[in-house]
């Protein structure tokens, strides 16, 4: 067994026995290693400390506990993750997710919760990216974007149709910037984890429309943005507002993206000082962008953040 086999391993493990404690100890014992020979192996792999990640997974499937399950109180979501008092699990929620089990419940969190899902395998070969390349700080101007919009639940493959529709009519969108730059614009609304989120398949718009006919209606989102919707063209306006963004790069197919992510939000964001100012991603493909199933293809993440 390599390295990689036994942290998969070990990964496993901490997902059986995520409602009791699981000291390191025991777990690098498990996995026949010393504390600190384990301890440095699982991150190096996974980018992240044992003890670290097997908080992390707990809290994380407490608050998604609290939002699935209404019916059930505080405090017994924190006992069946074996805390032996609600004040101890109050204080690891807020060190970690940055706000309490109360406002959760009552979702009135400002931003996406710092979530860790479980790393699977295939999450494993992003888990060193900050040993690679750091994040770049950039400030955008107003994006202003025209394009499909697609709502999120499971599917999907819905992503890869409203790239298609997109390319057939970019040609009709004649304030696009020229040649095209390509955007993907994911955003979520206050109860994503029950309805899902959308995302639209965008290219940039040189200005925003001065008068809005008639057939377009709009409507804002919680990022301070405006989506305008066309229903002659099937096509709409997401107007974003100058802000700071943390800007990443994936390397690899887009299919892989996903891991990136998890990454950021799971293991990167929660390491520092920065917050989600506000409830959207942006994924730009420019000139290193090869194709979706190309490994040398090079994609901009923008995360937008402030200071906690």
């Amino acid at each position: 067994m390599n390295n990689r086999q036994l942290i998969i391993q070990a990964l496993d493990l901490i997902e059986d026995r995520l409602t009791t404690v699981l000291p390191v100890a025991v777990l690098s014992k498990e996995m026949g290693y010393s504390l600190y020979h384990f301890t440095r192996l699982f991150q190096a792999v996974t980018g992240i400390a044992p003890g670290e990640y097997i908080s992390r997974r707990r809290i994380t499937e407490a608050a998604l506990d609290i939002l699935r399950m209404p019916e059930r109180s505080l405090q017994d979501i924190s006992l069946d993750y074996d805390f032996n008092n609600y004040e101890t699990f109050t204080r690891a929620f807020k060190r970690m997710l940055h706000t309490t089990p109360t406002l959760v419940r009552k979702r009135c969190t400002k931003s996406q919760l710092p979530l860790l899902p479980r790393l699977y395998e295939n999450d494993l070969h992003q888990a060193p990216m900050d040993h690679i390349i750091s994040p770049q700080l950039v400030d955008l101007r107003e994006v202003i974007l025209q394009g499909t919009l697609v709502k999120i639940n499971d599917n999907y493959s819905v992503i890869s149709n409203a790239w298609s529709l997109l390319f057939n009519k970019v040609t009709t969108i004649h304030k696009r910037i020229v040649p095209e730059k390509y955007y993907q614009l994911g955003f979520w609304p206050d109860d994503y984890e029950d309805n899902g989120f959308s995302i639209m398949c965008a290219c940039e718009l040189k200005s925003s429309p001065a008068i809005v006919p008639d057939h377009i209606s709009h409507s804002y989102t919680s990022s301070k943005s405006v989506i305008y919707t066309d229903s002659n063209q099937a096509l709409s306006i997401h107007v974003l507002p100058p802000a700071r963004y943390l800007k990443f790069i994936h390397r690899g197919r887009s299919c892989d993206i996903p891991s990136t992510y998890k990454y950021i939000y799971g293991i990167w964001l929660p390491k520092t000082e920065y917050r989600i100012s506000m409830p959207f991603e942006l994924e730009f493909y420019g000139e290193g962008y090869l194709g979706p199933d190309n490994e040398n293809s090079v994609s901009e993440i923008y995360i937008p953040l402030e200071y906690i």
